[in-house]
C-alpha cells in the first residue's frame, strides 16, 4: 500500500515499521519521544496532505503492560504538518512493554502510516549510582520543514548527572528524495552519546528541506517585434514558453504554457502560462497576441442632408460609410464624405479605412449616388394672354404668363399665370413662387412685367338738354363734356342722334379713352307734329270725288296748329297735284263755291284760315288728288273729278 504520509517517533533516525527500543530503569527517570508528521512525498502530492482547512489526523496510544510502563497522553491529534506531540513514558517495574499507535480519525482523504510510532520499553532494575544520560536534539524538530538555505543548526544536547552536561553538532544524513540533487528532500539529524559509566543515549530527528523559490517563466516571440500597428502582427508569429525550476524540477506543474504558431487571422487573444512547484506558485504570465492581415470591408450606411421632394436632396449630402473588421477592429468605425456638384446621379466615394493593425482599404471601395439639386428654378416673363390695343393699353385685367427653367430636376410646374390687379400706366405683375421637382423654391417676385391698364371708362355729360317741342321749335343740338383720369381721351366726346324731324329722338354723347373704354350717355326728346284742320267746305274729304268744271278755281281752306298756337306763315305749307283713277264707286259731291284767278296760297286773317285757290286743269273727265303737305311732314288730301 502506498502511504500519503507517516507519523513517526524520534527514537532513531529511520522511519520504518520496526519498533525502536526505549531503555529505562525501574523507579528511575521518565523517558520521552516526540511524535511528528513525516512527509513521504511518494503520493504525487508535493505538499502536506493536511491542508489546514479543518483537516486532521488523530491516533490513540497504549501500553501493552501497564505494570511495566505507562504512557501519557493516550491520544495525539495533528492539524498541520508542523504539529508535534511529546509522549512521556513512566517506568513502573522490571519487564518489557510494547507501545502501539492506532489511527482513530483521518479527515484528509489520504492514507497515513502510524506504524513508525510503535516502540518497545525495556525497564531494567533500578539503576546503580551512575544514571543514564538524557539526550535532546535542538535546533530542528522531528517532522519539521525548513526552506533551503534557512535550515537551523541541529545540536545534540546531553544532560548527565555524573559526567556533566555537553552540547555538540548532530550528525546530518544525506538529503533524500527525487530532488535531492538540488538539496530538496528529507534529511536526518542524529546524535549518540556514551557516558563514562558506559550508559548510552541516542536519538534522531527527521525534517524536510523545502524549495523556497517558485518556478520562473519567460517566453520568446518570432518575429520578436509586431509588423503591424498597435502591437498587432500582420505576418505569422510563433510563441514559445520557457519555464525554469532549479531546485525542485520534479514538482513542476504547468497550467497553460502551450506554444503557439499563429498563421491565420486571430483576434487579440491572451495566452497564459502559470507554473507551480514545491517552491511555490509563479504568477501567471500573459502574452496578448493578435494577427490581422485582412483590410477592412466598407459599405455605405446612411446619409444626411436637406431632403427635398421626389427623392432629391437640395443641399450637399454627407454620406456615412461604415467599415467592418472582424479581427483587430477599426481606428474609426464610421467616416463621412461630402458630395460635390448637382445632378441626378452624384456619386460619393468612401474614404480610406484603416484597421487597428494598420491594414488599409483604399478610398472608393464603396460608393453611393444621390439626386442633388441645390439650385432653385430661373423664372422669366413669357408674354400676356391677350394683346394690348394699338395704343399699347389694356382695358381689362391682364393675365401674364411666367415660365420656369431648371436644368437639374426640372420645374414642378413649367408655366404659371398671374392676373393683374388695379390700373395705371405701369401696373406691375410679379411672378408667383416656382418650385422644381427637388423642392427648391424661387420666391414670388423673381420676375415681373408692367402693363398699361385702364379699366375705367371716361366720364361724359351733355352740356344742355333738348326738351320736347313742336316741329319748328326744337332746341339747338347740344354739346358734351368728357374727362378720363387713366389713359386719357382718345378724342373729344361726340353727340349723335340729333334730329328736328317729327317723332321721338335719342341723343347719344360718346367718349372713348386711349385704352378703348367707351362711355355713352343719352337723353330723349320728341318733336311733335302740327295739327292740320281742313280741308273745309266747299271741299269734301274722306275719299269723296269733288266734281267741278275743268279750268275752275277751287278754294281749299285749312288751318295749322302747333299745339294751341295757330300758324299763319304760308311758307309752312306746299301743295301737290297728281292724277288718279276715276273710280265709279267713289261718292261724288259737286263743288258749290269756286273762286277766280290763278293758283295762290294766302292766310286770311279775317277768317283765320289758309286759303289755297287751286285752278284746276282743263282736261274734262280726268280725276286728281290735291295734297297739302306741311313743313313738319303731315298732310291732308282731297280727290277731284273734272267735268
Amino acid at each position: 500500500m502506498a502511504w500519503a504520509d507517516a507519523i513517526s517517533n524520534n527514537l532513531d533516525g529511520t522511519v520504518d515499521a520496526a519498533a525502536e527500543v526505549m531503555s529505562l530503569n525501574a523507579g528511575g527517570q521518565q523517558g520521552s519521544t516526540t511524535l511528528s508528521v513525516i512527509q513521504i512525498k511518494g503520493d504525487g502530492n508535493n505538499g502536506c496532505t493536511i491542508n489546514g482547512r479543518g483537516e486532521s489526523v488523530s491516533l490513540s496510544l497504549a501500553s501493552s503492560n501497564t505494570s511495566v510502563a505507562t504512557i501519557s497522553p493516550s491520544t495525539a491529534t495533528f492539524s498541520a504538518c508542523g504539529d508535534t506531540q511529546v509522549v512521556t513514558v513512566t517506568p513502573v517495574g522490571q519487564g518489557t512493554a510494547s507501545v502501539t499507535a492506532s489511527l482513530t480519525s483521518n479527515t484528509t482523504q489520504d492514507s497515513y502510516d502510524v506504524r513508525p510510532v510503535n516502540f518497545t520499553v525495556n525497564v531494567a532494575a533500578p539503576a546503580p549510582s551512575n544514571t543514564a544520560p538524557v539526550l535532546d536534539i535542538t535546533g530542528v524538530t522531528n517532522g519539521g520543514s525548513y526552506t533551503k538555505g534557512s535550515v537551523p543548526t541541529a545540536l545534540c544536547s546531553v544532560t548527565d548527572t555524573e559526567d556533566g552536561n555537553t552540547t555538540f553538532p548532530a550528525t546530518l544524513g544525506d538529503v533524500t528524495g527525487p530532488d535531492a540533487a538540488g538539496g530538496i528532500g528529507t534529511q536526518e539529524a542524529s546524535c549518540s552519546y556514551t557516558d563514562k559509566g558506559g550508559l548510552k543515549a541516542a536519538g534522531s530527528v527527521t525534517y524536510g528541506i523545502t524549495d523556497g523559490s517558485a518556478p520562473k517563466i519567460s517566453y520568446t516571440l518570432s518575429p520578436a517585434t509586431p509588423d503591424g500597428l498597435n502591437d498587432w502582427y500582420k505576418s505569422p508569429v510563433a510563441l514559445h514558453w520557457i519555464v525554469t525550476e532549479e531546485d525542485s524540477p520534479s514538482t513542476v506543474t504547468l497550467t497553460g504554457c502551450q506554444d503557439q504558431n499563429i498563421t491565420e487571422d486571430l483576434v487579440a487573444t491572451d495566452f497564459s502560462c502559470a507554473a507551480s512547484s514545491s517552491g511555490g506558485t509563479s504568477g501567471t504570465t500573459t502574452v496578448n497576441l493578435g494577427k490581422d492581415a485582412t483590410a477592412p470591408s466598407v459599405a455605405y450606411t446612411d446619409a444626411s442632408g436637406t431632403t427635398g421632394t421626389n427623392g432629391w436632396y437640395i443641399s450637399d449630402v454627407e454620406a456615412t460609410f461604415t467599415g467592418t473588421d472582424a479581427t483587430s477592429g477599426l481606428l474609426a468605425a464610421t467616416q463621412t464624405a461630402t458630395s460635390s456638384g448637382e445632378g441626378a446621379t452624384v456619386k460619393v466615394d468612401s474614404p480610406a479605412f484603416t484597421d487597428i493593425a494598420g491594414n488599409t482599404t483604399a478610398a472608393g471601395a464603396a460608393s453611393h449616388t444621390f439626386k442633388i439639386d441645390k439650385t432653385a428654378p430661373e423664372v422669366s416673363y413669357s408674354g400676356a394672354s391677350t394683346e394690348p390695343n394699338a395704343n399699347g393699353w389694356y382695358n381689362t385685367d391682364v393675365t401674364a404668363n411666367f415660365a420656369a427653367t431648371d436644368l437639374t430636376s426640372g420645374p414642378a410646374t413649367p408655366t404659371q399665370q398671374v392676373t393683374s390687379s388695379g390700373e395705371g400706366a405701369a401696373v406691375e405683375v410679379a411672378s408667383p413662387a416656382f418650385s422644381d421637382n427637388a423642392g427648391n423654391t424661387t420666391p414670388a417676385g423673381a420676375a415681373s412685367q408692367t402693363f398699361k391698364i385702364d379699366k375705367t371708362a371716361p366720364s361724359v355729360s351733355f352740356d344742355s338738354i333738348v326738351a320736347d317741342s313742336y316741329f319748328g321749335a326744337t332746341a339747338a343740338e347740344p354739346t358734351c363734356t368728357a374727362a378720363d383720369g387713366g389713359s386719357g381721351l382718345a378724342a373729344p366726346c361726340k353727340v349723335t342722334g340729333y334730329d328736328k324731324g317729327v317723332g321721338p329722338h335719342t341723343l347719344t354723347a360718346t367718349a372713348t379713352d386711349v385704352a378703348g373704354n367707351t362711355t355713352t350717355v343719352t337723353q330723349s326728346y320728341t318733336v311733335k307734329a302740327w295739327t292740320l284742320k281742313g280741308f273745309y267746305q266747299p271741299i269734301d274729304m274722306n275719299g269723296v270725288l269733288n266734281t267741278v268744271k275743268n279750268g275752275s278755281t277751287v278754294p281749299a281752306k285749312f288751318e295749322i296748329f302747333a299745339g294751341d298756337t295757330e300758324l299763319t306763315d304760308p311758307a309752312l305749307a306746299k301743295f301737290s297735284i297728281k292724277p288718279i283713277a276715276c273710280s265709279p264707286l267713289s261718292p261724288v259731291d259737286d263743288i258749290e263755291v269756286t273762286a277766280t284767278g290763278n293758283t295762290s296760297l294766302r292766310y286770311d286773317a279775317t277768317s283765320g284760315q289758309f286759303i289755297y285757290n287751286w285752278k284746276t286743269p282743263t282736261v274734262a273727265g280726268s280725276c286728281y288728288s290735291l295734297t297739302m303737305t306741311a313743313n313738319d311732314g303731315s298732310s291732308i288730301s282731297a280727290n277731284f273729278k273734272l267735268k
